[in-house]
């Protein structure tokens, strides 16, 4: 386990509609503390440490996670940072946040620059695109704060530790408004996330008599073509390079792609390590090991039956997707988009007919590339 994914705050101040955490089947969030102790996190330190010297790690990255992780203050955060800290001295932790951005500001950025805590923004696009899906429990926009913090982590001190956006794809926006609004703020990374559904609960725009079409790759597409023809190009787009990167049999960035294993695992406010939180999408108690790190290890997660599973990547995939060629790309898709309660999860991804159409594209794309690139140096090579 070289990532750990950490509830800090168990509660969030945004009533987003697709949220996978409160508005799924799974609401076992609402047992939780409303944040992680500084108890708990001092043993979360002792327990990475652990697992980082039984395994030679010489670094983790350590999540900040939620809910929003800002509810709990930015002084609670440095505590919880220096409670962790200490007490895994020996391994080097890259600390990280995830937030939506409206709790953002400048005592929240110096905290990050001391800390070298490096920032992901959830957001969705422009006004229209965000406050269609993003916004208060008073129904109120969220965008304001949230385009502020952006201009913060835009700002060159901001730069330092600014990771990106994370962003739900919403089909009914524009693609490259959305790509050219994020892309105006500079940010290292854009991660353009598929909605967290299954063959139960089917995304925005599929139906069972329309599940074949590919409304998803069409949006993503539109942008990867603009994005694949910039140069110099700054910005990681991590599905299209992760596509990429598999098609030349290299490991994955992301748990959604390819057959590698997993690794890393998620601590609640309580102190639970659980699967990935995701799985709440499915079922109530998809994601539950029964394991703490108050009595358990992390090895203790690498020998659970679950993720015995999820690591043997292979075996739990459909019949349909362990006969498609495709298969080492797209590793039969995320595990929560297979999710049906007939079948659980050996079904194709809901997003199959998207993901089939998207490696195919992108890889005639680079192909082509590749041969108009040997092309122009056969060409240099004889003018030479």
């Amino acid at each position: 386990m070289r990532q750990f994914v950490c509830k800090v705050a168990s509660r969030c101040n945004l009533d987003c509609d697709y949220c996978y955490i409160y508005r799924h089947v799974d609401q076992t969030w609402r047992d939780q503390p409303h944040r992680m102790s500084l108890e708990t996190a001092a043993q979360l330190g002792r327990r990475i440490e652990e697992h980082a010297r039984a395994h030679s790690l010489k670094g983790v990255d350590v999540t900040m996670h939620g809910g929003e992780p800002l509810l709990v203050g930015v002084d609670y955060l440095e505590q919880w940072m220096t409670a962790v800290a200490a007490h895994c001295s020996s391994t080097r932790i890259q600390f990280q946040m995830q937030t939506n951005g409206t709790s953002f500001d400048e005592r929240a950025l110096e905290l990050c620059l001391k800390w070298n805590v490096r920032v992901g923004l959830s957001m969705d696009g422009p006004r229209a695109t965000n406050d269609r899906h993003r916004l208060g429990f008073d129904g109120g926009s969220s965008f304001d704060d949230t385009e502020k913090a952006a201009y913060l982590l835009a700002s060159t001190k901001g730069q330092e530790i600014w990771s990106g956006f994370l962003a739900v794809i919403d089909v009914e926006s524009d693609p490259l408004e959305t790509y050219r609004y994020f892309s105006s703020f500079r940010p290292r990374s854009i991660e353009f996330l598929l909605p967290l559904c299954n063959h139960d609960r089917l995304p925005p725009g599929k139906t069972p008599e329309h599940l074949e079409n590919t409304l998803y790759a069409d949006w993503l597409l539109t942008i990867f073509n603009e994005w694949f023809q910039e140069r110099p190009q700054t910005i990681s787009i991590r599905r299209f390079r992760d596509i990429i990167a598999l098609m030349g049999n290299a490991k994955s960035a992301s748990e959604e792609w390819g057959l590698h294993p997993i690794d890393f695992s998620v601590v609640e406010t309580n102190g639970s390590i659980e699967a990935v939180d995701t799985l709440k999408t499915t079922y109530s108690g998809a994601s539950f090991l029964g394991l703490n790190v108050f009595t358990n290890s992390f090895d203790d997660v690498l020998t659970s039956p679950m993720v015995i599973d999820r690591q043997q990547r292979w075996a739990t995939l459909s019949d349909t997707c362990q006969n498609c060629s495709l298969v080492q790309v797209c590793g039969g898709g995320y595990f929560p988009h297979r999710y049906s309660s007939s079948n659980a999860f050996e079904n194709p991804s809901v997003y199959c007919a998207d993901l089939q159409k998207m490696i195919r594209e992108i890889r005639s794309a680079v192909v082509a590339k590749l041969a108009d690139a040997r092309l122009q140096a056969a060409v240099s090579d004889l003018r030479g």
